[in-house]
């Protein structure tokens, strides 16, 4: 009995990086042999299996994937990198609150991978992220969507400032009133300064911030029902600074400036 194509693409680790490696053009096998630090006599029953079922094409000791090949490793790939990111942390990823991710940022959810959980010390809930924060001051610009504030922002906002960050800022409705009313004198010290962009969202927010620098995105997220957790996550890949920027740009482009504080 013929087996799957899933099957055949995925239950051996052999033909799925065959798969891989061939998706950008053909290889000699010598290449492949390199690239998974095997031999002949392991690869080639893989190789075979693979040709019998018409995902690739061994000729003059060269490979490369058919049409049918090349349909299915399209699709390999981004699921194997979301694979990978809920892999990091299964536990954490199945309780997390997601519904707010734009539906074309959740299908390039792979590019958010490998991401650090962190649970920061009982001391340090209230604080940001010290690496983050490093991240921040060694950036020429901070972006943040965001529900609420450190207790100390002034010092830290006042200290990116002094290190030239430019600050963006997307705010909750209810946030910006709180700034408005309790924190407005703070706020126009800062916006003399420059420097200060910061607008409200006419989304709705159910998380606590997605703030993204130069270097690293970084995460707060709630539980599922919208429960707090302290758990924070820190990705530092090119693709998952892409992601954090469209997604701050997503909910700048549905939000209005604040104006005057």
């Amino acid at each position: 009995m013929k087996k799957s194509l899933i099957e055949i693409a995925f239950m051996s680790e052999k033909r799925k990086k065959v798969l891989l490696l061939l998706q950008d053009g053909p290889l000699k096998m010598g290449s492949i042999l390199k690239a998974l630090d095997t031999n002949r006599q392991g690869l080639l029953p893989q190789i075979k299996i693979l040709e019998d079922y018409h995902l690739i094409i061994k000729k003059d000791d060269q490979c490369s994937l058919t049409t049918i090949g090349e349909m299915v490793v399209k699709q390999m790939s981004p699921l194997l990198g979301i694979v990978a990111v809920l892999d990091n942390d299964i536990d954490y990823w199945g309780s997390r609150e997601l519904s707010f991710i734009p539906p074309g940022l959740l299908d390039r959810f792979c590019e958010l991978g490998p991401c650090t959980v962190i649970e920061p010390d009982i001391a340090d809930l209230y604080e940001m992220n010290r690496d983050f924060s490093e991240n921040i001051r060694a950036s020429k610009s901070m972006n943040m969507v965001t529900t609420f504030l450190y207790p100390d922002f002034f010092t830290l906002f006042a200290d990116y400032l002094e290190h030239g960050v430019e600050i963006s800022m997307v705010l909750s409705k209810e946030l910006a009133h709180k700034i408005s009313t309790d924190y407005r004198d703070e706020f126009k010290g800062l916006m003399k300064r420059g420097r200060v962009n910061m607008f409200v969202s006419r989304l709705e927010m159910p998380f606590l911030s997605v703030a993204y620098s130069d270097h690293c995105i970084f995460l707060r997220l709630l539980k599922k029902k919208l429960v707090f957790d302290s758990k924070q996550l820190m990705c530092c890949s090119p693709c998952a600074l892409a992601w954090g920027k469209d997604f701050f740009n997503n909910y700048l482009e549905h939000s209005a400036p604040m104006g005057d504080i």
